[in-house]
């Protein structure tokens, strides 16, 4: 099951200009927020859209290269889905441990999907890579990682959690904007984000609440709150 998300508040950064020494006019301000906002809503419709309607794990594919240049038909056995399988046995025993193994299974899903598409190499954040084909921006991940979390949720291994679309945030960082996949706890309501944009190929995502990561959360900032 998916969930809708209201995006109704002002990118973090926005609210920022109006402490400087000098802020904006009133009606300056508030064209920026509404401007700003627009330009995150169809970003993340546009990353929506790169979504595959059935993913399956003998029939999927995932985006690299960055912004989804380069996409590569993907095709697990049976042997390496049950890898996936492992990492949810004993099942968790509640949302946050969920979360876990959802981190951990995305981390090897990145390694079975990068044998076959050739982004086993793929590192944190942009990098600087050797293979740009091989590399994945934050658009490659928060649609790959999206793709991993339908088909978990799809063989009932993820039991307290909905999974949404990608989001997207606009903050002044050195990691820059961001995409993210998303899933939101059913018994809380809390959405958490879902980011494997910040690690290397293979290591678990960084799942913490989606309020803090657009915020403008980053990996120095510490381990992930409230994940």
């Amino acid at each position: 099951m998916a969930y809708g998300r209201n995006r109704n508040f002002a990118p973090p950064f926005v609210i920022g200009i109006a402490m400087h020494q000098h802020p904006l006019p009133a009606l300056s301000l508030i064209t920026a927020v509404f401007v700003l906002t627009a330009c995150q809503s169809n970003e993340e419709h546009r990353v929506a859209k790169l979504q595959e309607a059935d993913p399956t794990p003998a029939k999927f594919s995932i985006c690299h290269g960055n912004s989804c240049r380069l996409r590569t038909l993907i095709s697990l056995s049976t042997a390496e889905w049950a890898q996936v399988r492992a990492l949810f046995d004993p099942p968790p025993a509640d949302a946050r441990a969920e979360r876990h193994q959802i981190a951990r299974a995305t981390g090897l899903l990145e390694i079975l999907a990068g044998r076959q598409a050739g982004t086993l190499d793929d590192a944190p954040g942009m990098g600087v890579h050797w293979n740009p084909d091989g590399q994945l921006d934050c658009i490659d991940e928060a649609t790959n990682s999206t793709e991993y979390l339908r088909m978990m949720a799809a063989d009932g291994l993820i039991r307290f959690h909905d999974i949404g679309l990608p989001a997207n945030r606009f903050v002044i960082s050195a990691w820059g904007p961001s995409n993210t996949a998303t899933m939101k706890e059913r018994a809380t309501g809390t959405v958490y984000a879902v980011d494997s944009y910040f690690r290397a190929n293979g290591e678990p995502a960084d799942i913490l609440p989606l309020d803090v990561w657009s915020a403008g959360w980053v990996p120095e900032d510490g381990p992930p709150p409230g994940g």
